[in-house]
């Protein structure tokens, strides 16, 4: 049951805040709300800045929280420089047959980019935002709940902007923060979760790809099984997924699931179950957070989660190229690698080490 008195270090006012200044990412939810608020009874000198980042435009919960909290709030459009370094790539990895992963890009380059400049740019001395993960001596962790590993999606973050950042629910549960909200007057307490994709509406995928490709996107191909059989048709790479076996339109004596997308002959591979689990993967884009050169992930032993609700996986690291490392998982097998999609590396600590992008 929620007790307020397990929380009331976090809500303590402390005098040496008073000449720190937190610049509070205001999405107009209840994690950047309470964000907020936990941070003003600290007693920071808090503003908040909401991003315009698509069509949607501003939450009006976000202002409506600022002046509930009578600090100042600010609005930046970030619209273009997303459009060109989020939506574009988004698109262009469906077009080239792999699944993106948006948050990762739009952590590194938007709110862990653009949002810090600006931040600092108004006088900030950090900016905070209501993830839920930690920072200790400068290095990315996982937050206290690690079936919400938000770490994973902000690993491609460069690490020189990680001095500025505050997570302060990062030793907190979901379910808590609502509490708190609830405790504090927090008027978003109860608002539900934002959707998954923030420019995608829900269940409309194909249609937005469609219109951003102008129809290109969907070009018809064969799906086959492993020996080349044509087992019917598909209407676009970017509409299935690996490990999928509903909803193909394809009829088989034993159950079929997507393997591979093969964007060289537009076709769909399918396969067995068992085969869709690997005993290592390729990445590239590497980001290194815990080390200083790549060279130094040869041979180290570690964990690996290839989705961001994986668990962890034992692996060891071989570097090769510049940019590019094998990671070998030891031990039980993983399914459903998805190229384009993160692969973040831990130590026993559950401190991120490095990310890519998977091949």
């Amino acid at each position: 049951m929620f007790d307020i008195n397990n929380f009331k270090e976090l809500l303590e006012y402390r005098k040496e805040n008073e000449n720190i200044t937190i610049a509070v990412a205001m999405s107009g939810g209840v994690d950047s709300s309470v964000t907020a608020y936990i941070l003003k009874k600290q007693g920071y000198k808090v503003f908040g800045v909401t991003m315009i980042t698509c069509e949607a435009g501003v939450d009006a919960d976000a202002r409506k929280v600022c002046e509930d909290l009578g600090i100042e709030h600010y609005v930046l459009d970030l619209t273009e420089s997303f459009s060109d370094k989020v939506i574009n790539y988004f698109i262009n990895e469906y077009e080239h047959g792999r699944t993106p992963n948006p948050c990762m890009i739009c952590n590194r380059h938007i709110k862990m980019g653009a949002l810090i400049d600006f931040a600092l740019e108004k006088g900030a001395n950090f900016i905070a935002t209501g993830h839920y993960s930690n920072i200790e001596n400068g290095v990315l962790k996982v937050g206290h709940d690690l079936s919400k590993d938000q770490a994973y999606f902000l690993s491609q973050v460069n690490k020189d902007k990680l001095k500025y950042v505050v997570f302060p629910l990062g030793e907190i549960e979901k379910t808590d923060v609502r509490e708190i909200g609830k405790y504090l007057g927090v008027r978003v307490y109860a608002k539900k979760d934002s959707q998954e994709i923030c420019f995608v509406e829900d269940g409309k995928l194909k249609e937005f790809l469609i219109e951003k490709t102008n129809g290109k996107i969907a070009r018809e191909g064969n799906i086959v099984d492993t020996d080349g059989k044509i087992l019917g048709k598909h209407q676009g790479l970017a509409f299935y997924t690996i490990g999928q076996r509903k909803g193909l339109g394809i009829s088989s004596d034993k159950p079929l699931y997507v393997l591979k997308l093969d964007e060289k002959t537009n076709s769909i591979i399918m396969g067995s179950n068992e085969e869709l689990f690997k005993d290592s993967l390729t990445a590239n884009k590497i980001n290194l957070l815990k080390v200083s050169s790549i060279s130094e992930l040869e041979g180290i032993e570690c964990f690996a989660k290839t989705r961001s609700r994986d668990k962890f996986h034992n692996c060891k690291i071989s570097v090769l190229g510049e940019d590019e490392i094998k990671v070998s998982f030891k031990g039980d097998k993983v399914r459903a690698v998805t190229p384009g999609q993160g692969v973040v590396l831990y130590d026993q600590n559950y401190e991120v080490i490095a990310s890519g992008f998977i091949k």
